[in-house]
């Protein structure tokens, strides 16, 4: 069978796809070549066919006559209305095969495989931080341009990215979507629920080189190689004490003011610290995650089984003032007292 002089010349190229028409063959064979032979009068974008520069145009003559029938959204092509409608119907074809993280459209999914391809091109000139998309370099230069695009209607609170400003707005709606399939605690974003997973797996993957302390997120570390440093620069402007980290001077700030702004929503109990709220809900979840490896008793927080392996241990830390006689729990002593 005679080959056609088209694919002698690009014969390292050659595809299995198969045409009706020879002059769709030809067409075709210039993907092949990289040969764009059409080009835009307006950005001199460069195409291969002659139908794809077209559908270009309509970008420009900003004629929008698709039309979502849902949300009235305006489309220059009818393959991105077709696209934008999966959005409406929450389908999302087209999966990741390492991960296996779905998308409604096939740009988002190319966009997405770059992250596990390791490849990150694009990188700031500031801090010389490196990212694998263009976008993300483009949304992290705001930071050091300190623009701030997007404002919050309630409070005026301004946010370089409009994800973040989605993620603020839920702290007034109340909305928490991200929900723990262990304890069933909810989230307002899907970075604290992954985070929070982390305490049910006991996954800490991050660890200090100092103290061999670990943690489950990158930033909680971060936060805790200040105590190394040993510097104290948030102070408190009542009783002047100093603290390394901010959060830890906001908290003990509520010692002052007594407010207490973490409510449980089972039994309104309220707490001065986040972390106290989330002690606290596990009484209610009824989960006992925390195991005694000595007799198998079980206990919802890591501070009672802590107390609980002192009688393992043989450790009676609270002597009595009184007689002789040592306790391992402090709450026994006061019994005894």
């Amino acid at each position: 069978m005679e080959v056609h002089p088209e694919l002698r010349e690009t014969s390292s190229t050659v595809c299995s796809k198969q045409l009706s028409r020879k002059d769709s063959l030809t067409l075709h064979m210039r993907t092949h070549r990289g040969e764009k032979r059409f080009s835009c009068s307006v950005c001199h974008a460069a195409f291969c066919k002659k139908s794809a520069l077209n559908r270009h145009m309509k970008i420009h003559a900003a004629l929008k006559e698709f039309c979502c029938n849902i949300c009235s959204k305006h489309f220059s092509r009818k393959d991105a209305l077709m696209e934008h409608t999966k959005t409406h119907t929450g389908e999302k074809p087209f999966s990741c095969s390492v991960c296996h993280a779905a998308f409604a459209e096939k740009s988002k999914l190319n966009r997405h495989m770059k992250i596990h391809s390791g490849l990150k091109e694009f990188f700031c000139d500031v801090c010389l931080k490196c990212f694998s998309m263009k976008d993300s370099l483009t949304r992290h230069m705001r930071i050091h341009k300190g623009e701030k695009r997007y404002s919050c209607s309630l409070c005026h609170k301004s946010f370089s990215r409009k994800t973040s400003l989605k993620d603020h707005e839920r702290i007034h709606t109340g909305e928490k979507p991200f929900s723990c399939s262990v304890c069933q605690m909810s989230f307002t974003r899907n970075t604290y629920l992954n985070s929070h997973m982390k305490t049910h797996t006991g996954e800490k993957p991050y660890s200090c080189s100092l103290c061999q302390k670990s943690f489950t997120q990158n930033t909680s570390l971060t936060r805790h190689m200040k105590i190394h440093s040993g510097l104290k620069e948030f102070c408190c402007d009542v009783c002047s004490k100093c603290f390394t980290l901010k959060h830890t001077l906001t908290d003990h700030m509520r010692i002052h003011t007594g407010e207490k702004p973490f409510s449980c929503s089972t039994c309104h109990a309220a707490f001065a610290k986040k972390r106290a709220l989330i002690r606290h809900m596990k009484i209610h979840s009824g989960l006992k995650e925390h195991c005694c490896n000595v007799c198998l008793k079980y206990f919802k927080r890591n501070e009672g089984l802590t107390k609980h392996m002192k009688i393992h241990a043989g450790l009676k830390p609270f002597s009595c003032s009184v007689c002789p006689k040592s306790f391992a729990q402090k709450d026994a002593l006061k019994d005894h007292a």
